[in-house]
């Protein structure tokens, strides 16, 4: 039988860590390889095994509640969560696409945790505005998280992201974010040198070792308000209408310009990555809505978070009309 008391060291816990990261750390407190710690407990991890059939010998080792640990750790939350207290909003972990990323350095030791600390995320979390670090794209561990104190640009850009996710819904801004992203990058490397504003801002940003980030670190840091300027305006339902009435895509490119993403962008071929984009989001609407399936719309766009439950006839706060007939409500 595991242990029904607790292991002679336990740890903090922390909101929305990997299931993976608390073994390490709770396996490290006790001087254990973390390969060890599962066998101790007469736990047998498969990839088969369902994940809350060690919820409460974990819970027990850890000296915690079953329902406090299921609270801290989304992966005991995907199962059924929907109408669990405090389960909504949280990061879908079985998703292909869900984010793990190393959490704020600062935030785990105001925490009391000096051991790395790995959490579940969501694709607009890229900067504690508490501590004001880069936690975002591009880093692998905590000490590479970056002070970001002196781009004013990037800290208002993780506001701006959450406005705009409270006005197109976090599905529609997280399905355009990372697409964004790539467009805008690609942009850059064609039509920009931005080398200068590189040096010059890897002269004022450290990270945690005291050294410079690095150049592809920088330039997404620099940059990220731009980025997220582009992925509101994908995210948005105007450029469609337009687009739908009128069979082009003028006002879409005549809004680069002038919401400052990209100064005098005009699309110079049919190979244009947002061009090719904009081909492919059509198509993909129209595949959707042909289909006619909830099954296949939530395979194209996942919901990133745990939904808030609704009855059978009210309206989801995430699903849009198609832009095209027979404008079937997906």
């Amino acid at each position: 039988m595991p242990p029904l008391q607790p292991l002679p060291r336990t740890v903090p816990l922390f909101h929305n860590e990997t299931l993976d990261s608390f073994l390490r750390r709770l396996a490290a407190a006790n001087h254990l390889p973390t390969a060890q710690l599962l066998p101790l407990l007469e736990i047998r991890r498969t990839k088969k095994t369902p994940v809350n059939t060690f919820l409460e010998p974990l819970a027990a080792a850890a000296g915690v509640r079953p329902g406090t640990l299921e609270l801290a750790l989304p992966e005991f939350l995907d199962a059924d969560a929907v109408d669990k207290l405090g389960a909504i909003g949280r990061p879908r972990s079985t998703l292909h696409s869900a984010i793990q990323r190393p959490a704020c350095r600062r935030c785990t030791h105001a925490a009391g945790i000096t051991m790395p600390v790995t959490c579940w995320t969501t694709h607009d979390r890229n900067v504690c505005l508490r501590h004001r670090l880069w936690i975002g794209d591009g880093l692998t561990n905590a000490d590479e998280q970056v002070d970001i104190s002196r781009l004013s640009d990037t800290l208002r850009a993780q506001r701006h992201h959450r406005n705009l996710i409270a006005r197109h819904g976090r599905r529609w801004v997280r399905n355009a974010y990372p697409d964004a992203r790539k467009i805008y990058f690609t942009w850059l490397q064609q039509t920009a040198d931005p080398f200068d504003l590189l040096d010059t801002a890897r002269r004022i940003l450290t990270d945690g070792t005291g050294k410079p980030p690095s150049p592809d670190l920088t330039l997404t840091m620099v940059f990220h308000p731009q980025v997220v300027t582009l992925a509101g305006l994908l995210a948005g339902r105007e450029w469609e209408h337009r687009a739908v009435v009128s069979g082009h895509v003028a006002w879409l490119v005549e809004q680069i310009t002038v919401r400052n993403v990209l100064l005098g962008y005009v699309p110079k071929e049919r190979e244009d990555p947002l061009i090719q984009w904009v081909e492919q989001h059509f198509s993909t609407h129209k595949f959707v809505a042909f289909h006619r399936s909830p099954r296949i719309y939530d395979a194209f766009f996942p919901r990133e978070t745990i939904p808030p439950p609704r009855q059978p006839d009210e309206a989801d706060a995430e699903t849009r009309w198609s832009p095209f007939h027979p404008y079937y409500r997906y």
